[in-house]
C-alpha cells in the first residue's frame, strides 16, 4: 500500500465525517490505535482491499474535520443529513466545483458505542452512471504503542507511517 493511500485512509478515519459543525457532528470516539479495514469498488468490481492500523486522538479528528470544512467551503458542497436510526446517520453532498462537482456522494455511518463504526460511500459520477462505493470497517484495539503518536500508521505489510511521511521498515 502506497504511503499517499495509508494516509488517505487515516485522513477518513480520523475524520468519520466531514460534514461542517453545524451539521452532522461524529459521536466521539475512543484515543488510541484502530484498525481500519477498506473496500473500494467501481462498478460492482473491487479496485482496493486494504487494512491500516492508525492513532487516532481527538484533536487529530478535530484537525482532520478543520480540512473537511475547508474543502466543502472551497467546493461549495451542500449537504442534508438524516438519523434513520439511535446509531446511524446519513449524509448526502452535492458539490458545484471542484473533483467532484455535480456528483452526488451518499455516506452512511454506523456508530456501535466509541469502538466500532463503519463508513460506506457512494460516489455518482455526474457524467455517467457509475457507482463507487468505499466500505469502511473501523474497531478500536487499545491503546497506542508507545511508539506510535496520532496520525502514525501500520499497514497491512508491517509498513510503519509516522505523521511526518516517512515510510519506516518493519
Amino acid at each position: 500500500m502506497g504511503i499517499r493511500l495509508a494516509f488517505g485512509i487515516a485522513a477518513v478515519v480520523a475524520s468519520i465525517g466531514m460534514a461542517s459543525a453545524d451539521e452532522f457532528k461524529a459521536p466521539p470516539m475512543k484515543d488510541g490505535l484502530w484498525e481500519t479495514h477498506s473496500l473500494r469498488t467501481h462498478e460492482g468490481k473491487t479496485v482496493t482491499d486494504s487494512s491500516v492500523k492508525v492513532c487516532q486522538s481527538q484533536e487529530l479528528t478535530k484537525s482532520t474535520q478543520s480540512m473537511g470544512d475547508e474543502v466543502r467551503k472551497r467546493d461549495q458542497c451542500a449537504s442534508t443529513v438524516s438519523q434513520p436510526s439511535a446509531n446511524t446517520y446519513v449524509e448526502e453532498s452535492r458539490c458545484a466545483k471542484g473533483a467532484n462537482a455535480g456528483s452526488v456522494t451518499k455516506v452512511i455511518y454506523t456508530f456501535q458505542g466509541d469502538t466500532n463504526s463503519r463508513m460506506e460511500m457512494h460516489i455518482h459520477e455526474h457524467n455517467d452512471k457509475s457507482e463507487t462505493v468505499m466500505v469502511m470497517d473501523m474497531k478500536y484495539l487499545g491503546s497506542c504503542p508507545v511508539d506510535m503518536k496520532p496520525g502514525d500508521a501500520i499497514t497491512a505489510d508491517g509498513k510503519k507511517i509516522t505523521a511526518a511521511g516517512n515510510a519506516a521498515g518493519k
